[in-house]
């Protein structure tokens, strides 16, 4: 199934909402090409593995729109996502979030309308906001990172309480094609986590390149 990014955008104008929602992440590809990814998946519940995620970008128009195409995962876990046609915004991170929230429904028995909500109510309210470097082309750019924990006021839990402190970690750049570095969910081995302590789950989705075409 595939799920608009409106499903996730929530009214208001927190910084989060925007820079995901509203930002021409598109604006800095000026040529056709492949904007290539890198999965990794840590879990004790399900073990680990490793794949890739590429969106073709291509037909781009003088507004700075596009014509955007997913190969997300591959062999059996490939995800059969249609293209998304005329964007201002990279939805690598629409498709990774549907990819989440049904996987939240498959872990806990859940629903994943319910999950999404929550997320909906996390960007409402605002993200925890710290600047970083990454490296890109073997040198350091400035990156915003942004994140939420939307489930961890959820007065009901208790009824998935292993993911209830899960962290969503955004980490955006104008200086990386697309904008979008990494998007990681972290289930910590208790309530709060930083980088560096030990976790129980964490999925990641970095930028390795962009190959013109």
């Amino acid at each position: 199934m595939l799920i608009s990014g409106k499903a996730f955008a929530a009214p208001g104008m927190s910084e989060i909402n925007n820079e995901l929602f509203d930002k021409a992440h598109l604006k800095n590809i000026d040529q056709p090409g492949v904007l290539k990814y890198k999965f990794s998946k840590n879990s004790f519940v399900d073990g680990d593995r490793t794949d890739t995620i590429e969106m073709m970008v291509n037909n781009i128009r003088n507004t700075g729109r596009a014509d955007t195409y997913f190969e997300f995962f591959t062999g059996e876990n490939k995800r059969p996502y249609e293209p998304r046609l005329d964007q201002r915004g990279n939805s690598v991170f629409v498709l990774f979030l549907e990819y989440d929230i049904h996987e939240m429904n498959r872990l806990t028995g859940g629903e994943w309308r319910y999950f999404q909500r929550l997320l909906r109510w996390s960007f409402a309210e605002g993200a925890d906001k710290k600047q970083i470097e990454v490296d890109y082309k073997g040198k350091k750019v400035k990156a915003w990172q942004y994140i939420v924990q939307p489930y961890i006021k959820d007065p009901s839990n208790d009824r998935y309480k292993l993911y209830s402190s899960k962290y969503y970690i955004f980490t955006m750049s104008e200086e990386i094609p697309g904008e979008i570095y990494q998007l990681k969910t972290v289930v910590p081995d208790g309530k709060n986590w930083k980088e560096g302590d030990p976790v129980l789950v964490e999925e990641k989705v970095t930028f390795t390149g962009f190959e013109p075409q």
